[in-house]
C-alpha cells in the first residue's frame, strides 16, 4: 500500500497515486520534491525532478559532477560508491561482464580512469562485483607505428562510399565492408557505418538482419569491428536540432545488448569522422586479432590512437 503524503489515502499501485496528485492540484516534481527531497551530493542544491526513477537513482545533476565529486572526497567512500553504481547496473542489466567504456558514458557512471583510481584497474573494480570487464585486454605497444608500407585492403563490392586507402581492390565479403588481403588477413572485418547507417542499422527494421550477420562472423569465428564515421556528441547533436530525430536511447540499448551478446565476435567503435576512419581502419587490420578484446573507444576518447578524434 502507497499512502499519499498529502491527505495520507492508500493507492495500491504508484500509477494510482500519481493520478490522484491532480486532486491536490499538484504534479509528480512538485509532490516528490517537497515531500521526498534529495540534494546534490557535490553541490548540496535540491536535485531537479525529471522522473521517478533518475530521482531517487541519481545523486548529481550530470556525469561531470560526479566525476568532479570522486576526485574531491576520500577514497573509501569513493570505493564504496562506484562500486555500488557498477554492482546495480550489472544487476539492473542482468549483465555477465562489466560496462565498457562507451556504456559507462551513456549510462552517467564513473568512467574507467576513475574506477582506475581507486581499484587499481577497471578489472579489479570488475572482479569485486563479480564480473569479468567487456573487454580487458590492453592497446598493444606502437600501435601508432605499425608498418602499413606493405598492407592492402579489400573492399565490399557494395560498399557505397568507400573509403579511401593507399593500396586497396575490391572483392564480395561475406560481411563488413573491409578485411585485409594476403599475410595480413586473420579473420578480422571492418563495417564501416556513417551516423545514419548506425541508427538505421539497430533500429526495429534492420535489427534481427544485423544480428544474423554478427551470427554469421561468429560461425566463422571472425571478428567484426563497427566502426562510426562520426562521435557520440555529433550524433546526439545532429538528433536534437535534425529535420529528423530518433529514440536514442533505444539504438544505444540495442547497441548494449549487442555488444554483450556478441563479446567475442564484435565491438561498437566512434571514430568521430570518415578521415579518422581512414587513418584507423589500416592499423585494425594489419594488428588484427590483437585488437579483439581491446576497448578501442577508450583509447580513441583519451586521443591515445593518433586520430586526432573525440567522442
Amino acid at each position: 500500500m502507497i499512502n499519499c503524503k498529502i491527505c495520507n489515502k492508500g493507492f495500491s499501485s504508484e500509477k494510482g497515486l500519481h493520478c490522484h496528485l491532480k486532486q491536490h492540484g499538484t504534479n509528480m516534481a512538485e509532490y516528490y520534491t517537497e515531500y521526498f527531497p534529495r540534494l546534490n551530493k557535490l553541490t548540496g542544491e535540491p536535485l531537479p525532478f525529471k522522473n521517478k526513477k533518475d530521482y531517487f537513482r541519481k545523486d548529481f545533476d550530470n556525469r561531470a559532477q560526479l566525476i568532479k565529486w570522486c576526485k574531491a572526497r576520500e577514497g573509501d567512500e569513493v570505493k564504496e560508491y562506484i562500486l555500488r553504481l557498477l554492482s546495480d547496473r550489472i544487476k539492473d542489466k542482468t549483465l555477465e561482464r562489466g560496462p565498457s567504456h562507451v556504456e559507462l558514458r551513456l549510462a552517467e557512471l564513473p568512467d574507467v580512469d576513475t574506477y582506475v583510481d581507486h581499484f587499481g584497474s577497471y578489472t579489479q573494480a570488475c572482479k569485486e562485483v563479480g564480473v569479468s570487464p567487456l573487454f580487458s585486454k590492453r592497446l598493444p605497444c606502437g600501435f601508432d607505428d605499425v608498418d602499413l608500407e606493405d598492407i592492402k585492403i579489400f573492399i565490399d563490392t557494395r560498399e557505397q562510399k568507400p573509403l579511401a586507402f593507399s593500396n586497396s581492390d575490391t572483392m564480395k565479403l561475406d560481411f563488413g565492408d573491409y578485411t585485409a588481403a594476403g599475410g595480413d588477413y586473420d579473420y578480422t572485418y571492418i563495417d564501416r557505418k556513417s551516423a545514419g547507417d548506425f541508427i538505421g542499422t539497430l533500429s526495429v527494421n534492420n535489427l534481427d538482419r544485423f544480428r544474423r550477420e554478427l551470427e554469421r562472423a561468429r560461425d566463422m569465428d571472425c571478428y567484426l569491428f563497427i566502426i562510426t564515421e562520426s562521435s557520440i556528441n555529433e550524433i546526439y547533436k545532429k538528433n536534437r536540432w535534425g529535420p529528423h530525430s530518433t529514440n536514442l536511447k533505444f539504438i544505444y540499448h540495442n547497441m548494449r545488448v549487442l555488444a554483450h551478446e556478441f563479446a567475442d565476435t564484435c565491438q561498437f567503435v566512434f571514430s568521430g569522422s570518415r578521415e579518422a576512419s581512414e587513418l584507423i581502419i589500416p592499423k585494425i587490420l594489419k594488428l588484427g586479432e590483437a585488437l579483439w578484446g581491446v576497448d578501442l573507444q577508450y583509447y580513441i576518447d583519451k586521443n591515445e590512437l593518433g586520430s586526432g578524434t573525440t567522442s
